[in-house]
């Protein structure tokens, strides 16, 4: 089979019956996909499978009865040759249709004579089809990029949206870390361990920033197990789904050489003697006369001429003979304006010339006389290369969006349409099946979107109920057997995606930890962490009570469990403080939407002996 797949205008269908029920092409004028069934159509099994060698099929419908063997065999010996073309099976028989699909069958249709089903016939194998070919487009591309991926020297990674999960991670992690895949799956904080203890405050920051919604960008520095101290940039990207950060989308690089060079360069501007050879542009300085009397070791290297001979060459030397005239035009031109621009080819020892930009500016002294000009040179020859390169660079991601929105998206679309028509029509956990690889498709297309199309998130207020943004979190968060009680009616300022995020995390974190807590330190960092025993980490909270009400400046959400101890209330809301397993983030990203709205937030006790927090600063919207 070909290994490049689409969904195509007309589905060719091979039928194996004696009494076929489809008797011409089906077309389907008012559905999205393909138009039409072509039909191939023969009454014997060795036919058939000749069919299946020389003709391109795309699905077979084959009944149990044919004459030299019966429709279960044939699918045997078809998936000798072909494992993966869909096989619908007709048959009268639920003891054949129960067998069928547990072999070479991949659905089975019920045939009844009295009854004109030929249309839900063609549906049903249509559907099949298109599901096969979308499952392989998918398959396909999944394939192509974790090949990409696994070649990449950039570090790429997909988190769950707290954190706590690492949902997938390239082979460049045991190169730019020096620590194995394997670990980091097993512990998803173990990247936090190699941070430098300076920079972990500022990593920790940026990680919970983009757990409220916005992307981060920043460089840090690491230390290997050998050692060796490294420097790395990430970029970090959320995605957000009903409101909720789902999944966080990245990708590190070393760039420790980088950051060599410009150490290296600072040092350099440090020396009062040597600042202009720092400049990697060339640098030149003329006399009252417009004679060179200074210049850089770029100028030097660019031209291959020895300090030694510049000194003894006049200006005009340095220029390709067509371009001197229009240089002692421009030199002039700084001297009367007192600045200059222009392009002109330099002439190196070998003879060769190479195009450069050239700006200068008059140099002038305290009495406002004239001592010279000074300016810089940079190469453009590139630059026309570097635009090309850039708009090629714009049409590949151009183009890769149009291949993840149309070519993947589109026949998902179609797959989508018709899996909720079967489902219409025929009740199968098969179906159901069908249904949870487009949710595991769609999931990546969209992750694959927001990779190419890098945006920024803005707070965007609006009035927004508190008591629907609350019921929406309380069937999106795990609660178990816990109970809400809304005392609230009230309608706030607020950005609605960040504010559901708040109340997602404060329902969590109370039904998380609102059972009897153990209190150990962690290894290495100095800090404290609660979890509760393995018996109760394992569930939601039982029979507990969150209540959401209203204060004068704004609203609270309190609890009946055991409450935060009074000592360790200041500190919940510092990155990597948990009262449970987990990378202790929740509840510092409610303090920064929080702050970001511009309110405050306190921790207390409640009236129940549980957890109380309140957040004032809020402005009311009112009717």
């Amino acid at each position: 089979m070909s290994d490049t797949y689409a969904i195509a205008d007309s589905i060719h269908v091979l039928q194996v019956d004696e009494a076929p029920l489809l008797d011409k092409t089906a077309e389907f004028p008012d559905r999205r996909g393909p138009d039409s069934l072509t039909l191939t159509t023969t009454d014997r099994a060795d036919s058939a499978l000749e069919h299946l060698e020389d003709d391109a099929i795309d699905g077979i419908v084959v009944a149990d009865d044919l004459p030299d063997r019966s429709g279960r065999a044939f699918a045997d010996t078809v998936r000798e040759r072909d494992s993966t073309v869909p096989v619908l099976l007709l048959t009268e028989s639920e003891s054949v249709a129960s067998d069928a699909l547990s072999n070479g069958v991949t659905d089975v249709f019920r045939r009844d004579a009295a009854v004109d089903r030929s249309h839900l016939l063609a549906n049903r194998i249509r559907l099949l089809v298109e599901h096969h070919q979308s499952t392989a487009i998918a398959s396909q591309t999944r394939r192509r990029l974790t090949e990409l991926a696994e070649q990449s020297n950039e570090l790429l990674w997909v988190f769950s949206g707290d954190w706590s999960e690492i949902q997938f991670v390239n082979p460049a992690y045991e190169t730019i870390y020096g620590r194995s895949v394997d670990s980091l799956q097993a512990n998803p904080a173990e990247f936090m361990t190699a941070i430098h203890h300076t920079d972990q405050d500022r990593v920790i920051q940026a990680m919970q920033h983009v757990s409220a919604g916005d992307p981060a960008d920043l460089e840090f520095r690491i230390t290997k197990p050998d050692g060796e101290q490294r420097w790395v940039r990430a970029e970090a990207q959320p995605i957000v789904e009903d409101g909720t950060v789902t999944r966080i989308v990245g990708a590190s690089r070393d760039i420790t050489e980088r950051k060599r060079r410009e150490s290296e360069r600072a040092t350099e501007l440090d020396s009062p003697d040597t600042p202009v050879d720092a400049m990697p542009d060339l640098f030149y300085e003329l006399d009252e006369n417009g004679d060179l009397i200074r210049w850089n070791d770029a100028l030097a290297a660019d031209t291959g001429h020895e300090d030694a001979d510049l000194a003894s060459m006049t200006l005009a030397a340095l220029f390709a003979t067509s371009d001197r005239e229009s240089v002692r035009q421009s030199i002039e031109s700084a001297f009367e304006t007192g600045e200059t621009s222009f392009e002109a080819d330099l002439l190196t020892a070998d003879g060769t010339t190479v195009p450069y930009e050239f700006t200068g500016g008059r140099i002038t002294a305290a009495d406002g006389s004239t001592l010279g000009v000074a300016g810089i040179g940079r190469e453009i020859s590139t630059r026309d290369s570097h635009q090309q390169a850039l708009e090629q660079q714009n049409e590949r991601l151009d183009e890769f969006a149009s291949v993840v929105s149309h070519d993947l998206r589109n026949p998902l679309d179609v797959a989508r349409g018709q899996l909720e028509l079967a489902q219409m029509e025929h009740d199968s956990e098969h179906l159901d099946a069908v249904k949870r690889a487009h949710d595991r498709i769609g999931q990546l297309i969209e992750d694959l979107l927001t990779l190419a199309r890098n945006g920024e998130a803005a707070l965007d207020s609006e009035p927004v109920p508190l008591q629907t943004v609350v019921e929406q979190c309380w069937h999106t968060v795990e609660t178990g057997d816990a109970t809400l009680e809304l005392q609230t009616s009230a309608v706030v300022r607020a950005d609605p995606s960040r504010l559901r995020q708040l109340f997602e995390n404060l329902i969590r974190n109370s039904v998380e930890h609102g059972q009897t807590p153990h209190t150990e330190r962690q290894e290495g960092t100095g800090e404290q962490r609660t979890t509760p025993s393995v018996s109760q980490s394992q569930g939601a909270a039982v029979g507990l009570t969150v209540t959401v009400g209203e204060l004068n400046d704004g609203f609270y959400i309190a609890d009946d469990g055991v409450g935060i101890p009074a000592d360790e209330r200041e500190d919940v809301f510092d990155g990597g403080h948990s009262l449970a397993s987990g990378p202790g983030f929740g509840l510092r990203i409610v303090d920064q939407i929080v702050d970001t709205h511009g309110w405050s937030i306190t921790v207390g006790e409640s009236d129940a002996g549980g957890a109380r927090f309140e957040i004032t600063g809020v402005e009311f919207e009112t009717a």
